[in-house]
């Protein structure tokens, strides 16, 4: 298993490292980018990389499943 993964940030489109300890016990990831929160990842791209989803999208989600 890998000590850590990248997550692409959902509002600034860059890639930052995560530990798979975060990824286990975090529900948000605040990018080293532009340092917004997102919550969490929906899925991960061809080469692996985790897709972070907005805050906001998450939300909605949520919302629509009542």
């Amino acid at each position: 298993m890998l000590d850590e993964r990248i997550m692409k940030c959902p509002y600034c489109n860059k890639v930052f490292w995560i530990t798979e300890d975060e990824r286990c016990d975090n529900e948000t990831f605040e990018c080293s980018h532009c340092h917004q929160v997102n919550a969490g990842c929906s899925e991960a791209d061809q080469y692996g990389v985790l897709i972070g989803v907005s805050i906001l999208d998450y939300e909605i989600v949520e919302l629509l499943r009542g």
